[in-house]
């Protein structure tokens, strides 16, 4: 009997263990992570704000909050920062004041880039992140490098997505001297959302030092968190007393112009416009255009379409850019999945340009964003005019988290850019992560579902798809599935291809062997295969790369091999070349070496060869930058195709040339030129800005294009804006 009671007590207490350890796995994966203790600061109230010059002496700082001790996340986990680091903060009723003092030889300081939004991911810096709803998930990201060249940012999804079109007013100032460089910023409480019922923001700071390779962050950051990851973020607390204002700006603007083409008088142009921005809770943002003008706006690059489908070009507007991140569905936003643009619910590319990527004119706009305790949500109203009329374009996007990174939401779209006909695109999507796994790993499930409502078309309009994503450093993989029925239509989105069913797996190893000047080993592998509704096989790419290779001096190489698979049901073109139908299997090899771009000069070289369905193809691409000195910035660009397909040879070239004059960091020239012989154009456009001050600016644009420049240089047609905007804040 006593045996029996003891088996008995044995098989309850195996019961339990397997209880207790299905729960401690539940916690494990889905506690949120305010459990855990955060490395916090007191914020200090001042009277009399420092002066923002880019140099720290002022009074005020002695008596800020300092944070000194940073740690590396690269090359060297976990060791303290090489060169000391020293960071204030404070703050009065309007603004937040952040200065760093960053120590080291003058001359070792890696600073090339002076112009407003330029990419420092190759110069010193640093960053500071703001999580102003101290949600763990979204932030304000600020970037400054010892010139004064300042970025900005919002990063949504724990910082796996950041958006950098994102242009808030505030001011940063840098000045290099003898024991190092000294930072200095005032960011207004105007320019953020945030909950006034809470006193705590999450921070994170961080310090790159280029030439070492270097990035250290305080709090203690791991290699498996996204390099700018939210969650994991300190604590600045004690922020009472701190105001918006009214939350209302007034950003008129003037335009003139001309329009010349060769065929047709001159175009005189004069223009009005209007954008007004109101706060209408701390946490929720409002916008309104009138008349919107996008003449600043970065031309496209041109860019080879050597496939069977269209091509994906980014967002550059400001209006659409500005809070992209609430609209984000599904995939989208994640800077690392390639997968994401195969499906775009709302791709505002769709408004305000025609077919040929041609601005038309938008009327006006509205557009409400923000968040409300644990929801999220994005609201738009465009309408623009086409040549059949007025056309006006929707979307609605609300979420709700949950958890430690979780979220569930909807997306509806109303709109068709494409044609007159009536479409409207309703979805859901739920995402289960964390970024606590194991301690410090990130593992994310997504599912997402979509149904479109075009006019005379009542079935087969479904798309859905999952993805299981662990992005860690050692060890990363990734695997999804979605399936886009063939009458499947997002009126105002991208889909390039459908009538599909789209499976994928990657995945790779990236061991960090702290020797040979090696910083880390890149071993990856993929299968992309892609299957018809009846599950024929449509496309398959297997790819491998045996090596992959990133030094200590920002040094990096690259080899991969590729298995590709196609099948056309029917006869088709690639670049104007006619492709029969059939089956095509075939292989092909690249190479890739790049110099750290931290130098003078730097340069990027790919090389590409193998056969391409009935053919063959080469492709040689290079990139190179000189920084001539301080103020001047020389960049050039080249992709070569030359080969063979359907018994027809073929070359496609493309030239881009930067020619950048950086007076300051308010006062930039940029040129840039590009040419293809495909389309046979070059395009040249010049952009002057001048930032009088944040909100207030000047900027005169030049575009041309000329045809067929190499036979008789002319230009056809060309197009000259001066626009004038000021920002009036209350």
């Amino acid at each position: 009997m006593r045996s029996k009671l003891i088996s008995g007590e044995k098989s309850k207490q195996k019961i339990n263990i397997y209880k207790i350890s299905y729960v401690l796995i539940l916690i494990t994966v889905f506690l949120p992570l305010q459990i855990f203790p955060q490395t916090s600061i007191q914020s200090v109230y001042v009277n009399t704000a420092p002066t923002i010059d880019g140099h720290i002496g002022e009074s005020e700082w002695l008596k800020a909050a300092v944070v000194d001790s940073f740690t590396q996340r690269e090359p060297n986990t976990g060791d303290p920062v090489s060169e000391q680091t020293i960071f204030y903060i404070c703050y009065d009723a309007d603004n937040l004041y952040i200065a760093a003092r960053c120590y080291d030889d003058p001359g070792l300081i890696a600073a090339q880039q002076l112009e407003r939004d330029a990419n420092l991911s190759n110069d010193d810096k640093i960053v500071i992140i703001l999580d102003t709803f101290l949600d763990r998930r979204s932030a304000y990201w600020f970037q400054v490098n010892a010139l004064g060249c300042i970025g900005d940012a919002t990063l949504s999804q724990n910082g796996a997505a950041l958006n950098k079109e994102w242009d808030g007013l505030w001011v940063g100032k840098s000045g290099i001297h003898e024991t190092g460089w000294d930072v200095e910023m005032k960011i207004p409480f105007k320019s953020l959302a945030f909950n006034p019922d809470n006193d705590s923001w999450g921070l994170k700071l961080e310090r790159e030092i280029q030439r070492k390779s270097e990035k250290s962050y305080w709090p203690v950051a791991n290699v498996n968190s996204y390099k700018f990851q939210v969650s994991d973020a300190g604590l600045l607390v004690g922020l009472r007393g701190i105001t918006q204002g009214i939350g209302l700006d007034i950003r008129p603007y003037g335009l003139a112009g001309i329009d010349q083409k060769k065929t047709e008088k001159n175009k005189f142009n004069a223009d009005v416009g209007l954008d007004v921005f109101y706060q209408i809770t701390p946490a929720i943002k409002s916008a309104l255009t009138i008349n919107t003008d996008f003449a600043q706006t970065e031309v496209d690059d041109k860019q080879i379409n050597l496939t069977r489908f269209p091509l994906f070009f980014p967002e550059k507007r400001d209006f659409f850019l500005d809070g992209a991140s609430y609209f984000q569905f599904g995939r989208e936003g994640d800077r690392s999945n390639e997968y994401a643009k195969r499906l775009i619910v709302f791709f505002s590319r769709q408004l305000g340009l025609d077919n040929d990527r041609n601005p038309i004119p938008i009327l006006g706009g509205l557009k409400v964003t923000g968040q409300e305790g644990n929801w999220n949500i994005g609201v738009m109203d465009v309408m623009d005019e086409r040549e059949d009329g007025f056309r006006n374009f929707a979307v609605a996007r609300v979420s709700r988290n949950f958890g430690s990174q979780s979220m569930i939401g909807m997306i509806g779209t109303l709109g068709n850019a494409n044609s007159e006909i009536q479409n409207y695109v309703l979805g859901m999507d739920l995402k289960l992560a964390t970024s606590t796994l194991g301690g410090n790993k990130n593992l994310s499930f997504l599912l997402f579902g979509l149904k479109s409502q075009t006019e005379n078309i009542s079935d087969k309009d479904y798309s859905f798809g999952a993805e299981i994503n662990y992005p860690n450093d050692f060890l990363s993989f990734r695997a999804g599935y979605n399936q886009i029925e063939r009458n499947f239509n997002t009126g105002i989105g991208f889909v390039p291809r459908k009538g599909i069913i789209n499976s994928y797996v990657e995945g790779g190893i990236s061991p960090r062997p702290q020797k040979w000047g090696i910083l880390q080993f890149h071993f990856l592998t993929s299968l992309d295969y892609i299957t018809n509704m009846r599950n024929y096989l449509l496309t398959r790419e297997i790819r491998f790369q045996p090596m992959g290779i990133r030094f200590n001096s920002g040094d990096d190489v690259k080899m991969q091999v590729s298995s590709h698979y196609e099948f056309l049901s029917e006869n088709d073109t690639i670049s104007s070349i006619p492709l029969a139908s059939g089956i095509y299997e075939f292989w092909q090899y690249s190479t890739h070496f790049s110099t750290a771009r931290r130098r003078d000069l730097w340069i990027e070289l790919s090389y590409n060869w193998g056969d391409f369905y009935n053919g063959k193809r080469r492709t040689t691409a290079i990139q190179s930058g000189y920084k001539v000195m301080v103020s001047l910035f020389i960049g050039f660009d080249l992709e070569y195709t030359e080969g063979t397909l359907s018994q027809v040879d073929f070359t496609r070239e493309v030239y881009r040339l930067k020619a950048n004059i950086l007076f300051s960091p308010e006062v930039t020239l940029n040129n840039f030129f590009q040419y293809d012989n495909y389309s046979k154009q070059m395009g040249w456009q010049s952009r002057f800005r001048w930032i009088l001050s944040p909100g207030n600016e000047l900027n005169l644009v030049w575009n041309s294009i000329s045809q067929d420049p190499f036979e008789r240089f002319t230009i056809t047609e060309s197009a000259a804006r001066i626009k004038f905007q000021y920002n009036y804040r209350f």
